[in-house]
């Protein structure tokens, strides 16, 4: 029993040795990580929770089948120009939203081998190559960062398109709207 400790022990020095190398770029790539899927998931939100309330908007900005009725052809044909406008301005968070959600997909498969990486430091036993593990969730992560300055860019110009054509199309139907009887004295 004593000669299986004594060789045993060296070993066992040697196996935590090894999952001790990795700890720094381990701890250092979970906290990117965390901070990262906490930057995406709030921008994602972000955009999500702009489309849902831009749609509900267009659907407050409508005429009454009244009004509608008073319109002259050239009020009408404005009035559909501005609702398209809006509807196509709208549209434009659509791909802006799959490319988030695409890259979101591929993030939460990874985040199995970050997981994975920080139990085996925790277990001291770390399974495959870490260095190239820690290289490519490393990786990922820059790409997120540079992902994540493409779409506030690109949620930018698309929020700002919206503003744009619902301010008109707000506007629009004010002009629609009757003037309000002058006050009496």
């Amino acid at each position: 029993m004593k000669k299986l400790l004594l060789f045993a022990l060296p070993l066992l020095m040697i196996s935590c040795k090894g999952v001790e190398q990795y700890r720094a770029g381990i701890e250092e790539l979970s906290g990117n990580w965390d901070n990262t899927t906490k930057a995406v998931t709030d921008f994602s939100g972000m955009v999500s929770n702009d489309l849902t309330g831009y749609t509900k908007a267009l659907a407050g900005v409508q005429l009454d089948e009244m009004t509608a009725k008073k319109l002259k052809p050239e009020q009408t044909a404005a009035w559909d120009a501005a609702n398209k406008a809006v509807t196509d301005a709208l549209g434009a968070y659509a791909p802006l939203q799959q490319n988030i959600n695409d890259f979101v997909a591929t993030w939460t498969e990874k985040s199995a081998a970050v997981t994975a990486l920080k139990d085996g430091l925790a277990a001291g036993k770390i399974e495959g190559d870490v260095t190239a593990q820690l290289a490519e969730l490393g990786g990922l992560v820059t790409t997120a960062g540079d992902n994540l300055k493409a779409w506030q860019g690109t949620y930018g110009t698309v929020k700002g398109g919206v503003d744009t054509a619902m301010s008109a199309l707000t506007q629009l139907m004010g002009s629609f709207a009757p003037a309000a009887p002058a006050a009496k004295k």
